[in-house]
């Protein structure tokens, strides 16, 4: 039926974040050549006027063109389902953005208090897409919206960065820029890698093998780097390298034993015994791992491997309790924290000992 243009009031299912100009202009064509093909929706409100469900580029298309009524079909309608009705009916003509559709997503789960599920249910759509959505609305840094805006990325890799902190998000934004990452399942390999960012230190001294692994996982561990010369103990051969990994493996840990991040026994006994200081120890290797040691080879081969844990035979990293001396991994440690890498994907910030 036909309804006087000014009867009409756009009201609150408008949430268009800026006008699309270029489809506008379009429109207003095609309204002028070939008259309308498709009635807008809208449902009656007080004294005798209309609310607009769904239509807003054709209302406002025959407004400058001068229409004084236009195609609507009238539908009585409670507050939540025009909500539904406005998303479903938006969506099969694609007149609103990812961004929008995650606003009249959120404002709906938070108007009427249903569940995901519930909503995907009423507009058609999956849970997971309605997820990606609401995560671009509610959790994205400034920098992520005016790329997404801009289009410089799509919505499902805005998606991804929106399950980072808002802290993190700017830093990794630039990480898939420069690399110009536009498939989703490639940004969450990255994304893995990036938020390995902690490297951890443990030692056996003290512990058994099974107390040892427990510690692992309760940590989430993923491999456990093995950082003694030799990669043997007499006192404790369940931490022998094929035991070790034997036992590491049966439990899902990986196992990588480097023996050129180890320090020779001819410096550990005078070391231990307080023949030269921990700063003498630690000028010697930071010298040996400038210049025998690809370091950033290896912190590929962490980042890659997910959470990492260098392991020694010292119970501590540093001088604790009875232990009267710091372990040469917690030199290893800093140096990892502190290397200047070519690539910002392969940087370590913190660091646990376990």
């Amino acid at each position: 039926m036909k309804i006087k243009i000014n009867k009409i009031e756009v009201g609150k299912y408008s949430i268009r974040e800026k006008s699309d100009e270029e489809y506008l202009k379009e429109l207003k064509e095609s309204l002028k050549i070939d008259g309308q093909w498709n009635p807008i929706i809208i449902r009656p409100i007080e004294k005798g006027k209309y609310e607009l469900i769904s239509g807003h580029y054709r209302l406002q298309a025959a407004k400058e063109l001068g229409w004084e009524e236009i195609e609507a079909n009238v539908k009585d309608l409670q507050d939540l389902e025009a909500n539904v009705l406005s998303m479903k009916t938006n969506l099969i003509r694609m007149e609103m953005s990812p961004r929008e559709q995650g606003k009249v997503l959120h404002k709906i789960i938070t108007e009427y208090g249903i569940t995901q599920n519930e909503l995907a249910k009423k507009i058609g759509m999956s849970q997971s897409k309605i997820s990606q959505l609401l995560t671009i609305v509610l959790k994205l840094d400034k920098s992520v919206v005016e790329a997404l805006n801009s289009k410089k990325i799509n919505y499902g890799i805005a998606s991804i960065i929106g399950s980072l902190s808002i802290e993190q998000q700017s830093k990794f934004l630039k990480i898939l820029l420069d690399r110009k990452i536009s498939s989703p399942a490639l940004a969450t390999q990255i994304k893995n890698k990036y938020l390995n960012d902690t490297i951890y230190t443990i030692g056996y001294q003290g512990r058994n093998l099974q107390n040892f692994i427990e510690i692992l996982k309760k940590n989430e561990i993923k491999l456990v780097v093995d950082v003694r010369s030799s990669a043997k103990s007499e006192k404790k051969p369940e931490f022998n390298e094929d035991i070790l990994k034997r036992e590491l493996e049966r439990n899902k840990l990986k196992y990588k034993h480097y023996p050129e991040l180890g320090i020779p026994f001819l410096l550990q006994e005078p070391y231990k015994n307080g023949k030269f200081s921990y700063d003498c120890l630690k000028q010697w290797y930071n010298w040996h791992i400038e210049e025998k040691v690809e370091l950033e080879e290896i912190i590929k081969f962490l980042k890659d491997s997910g959470q990492s844990a260098i392991m020694c035979m010292e119970r501590y990293a540093k001088p604790i309790k009875e232990q009267k001396y710091a372990c040469h991994r917690d030199i290893l440690a800093n140096l990892i924290l502190n290397l200047k890498v070519s690539d910002p994907l392969l940087d370590f910030n913190k660091r646990k000992d376990l």
